[in-house]
């Protein structure tokens, strides 16, 4: 089985004048194409930092990281960009909409950035939406929807360009139970589709979707089980 992304002996520490922190310490990771993994832990334990790290977002003070095979701990940030866009999708608690955009808009939004026609776009906007059951508010703002939809919005931003990657950071945090549950299983649906996914979560009943669970604490990872009939 391929892996997407590795993570060989990462650390993380920021330094001021004062004191140094020390938020990931020696952590190894290594996540398969088609894999549901969920990542848990207490606030403060170092989970949306090696989220951010695995993304290509923040790089790790040591260690080594390959996306796909390639190492890109040392790469340029250009370089890191360039495989954001092509790869990887995200999913936010705070789902980070454009309020000035359109649902379309939004969605529309990553497949803009890699310059694909606009007769491309629109197809494979007006797909996802589809599939996810937004065709009806194509031409609603965010503000205009509840936060059900808005994650829903922000799960088709995600994926519109078909990554090989999705992020998803407390993709329930803001939402009641129901909702909460119809986006982990848009993120089921998408991951037996072949969309491997990282989560982090407080959410004990969002990480029972996952195919394998991992436990962080201070930095380091404690635990790792994977899931009963998974």
């Amino acid at each position: 089985m391929k892996s997407v992304i590795q993570l060989k002996d990462i650390s993380k520490s920021y330094s001021t004048d004062e004191n140094e922190t020390k938020v990931l310490s020696h952590v190894t990771l290594n996540i398969h194409e088609g894999e549901f993994v969920c990542i848990m832990g207490p606030s403060g334990c170092g989970k949306t930092t090696l989220l951010n790290i695995a993304g290509l977002l923040d790089v790790p003070s040591n260690g080594n990281v390959l996306f796909q095979g390639e190492e890109v701990s040392k790469a340029s940030s250009k370089r890191r960009a360039e495989l954001r866009r092509s790869n990887i999708g995200f999913v936010f608690q705070s789902f980070n909409l454009i309020d000035d955009l359109t649902v379309f808009e939004n969605i529309e939004l990553p497949l803009v950035y890699q310059h694909v026609s606009p007769n491309e776009r629109k197809f494979r906007v007006d797909k996802i939406m589809d599939r996810l059951q937004l065709s009806h508010k194509k031409n609603a703002f965010p503000t205009h929807i509840s936060g059900g939809l808005q994650q829903r919005v922000a799960v088709a931003r995600a994926v519109v360009s078909q990554p090989k990657l999705i992020l998803a950071d407390e993709p329930t945090g803001n939402l009641d139970s129901e909702r909460g549950r119809e986006v982990m299983e848009m993120l089921t649906n998408l991951n037996e589709l072949g969309t491997t996914i990282l989560m982090v979560t407080h959410s004990t009943a969002a990480s029972d979707y996952a195919s394998r669970v991992i436990h962080l604490f201070d930095g380091q990872i404690v635990t790792e089980n994977l899931n009963k009939g998974k």
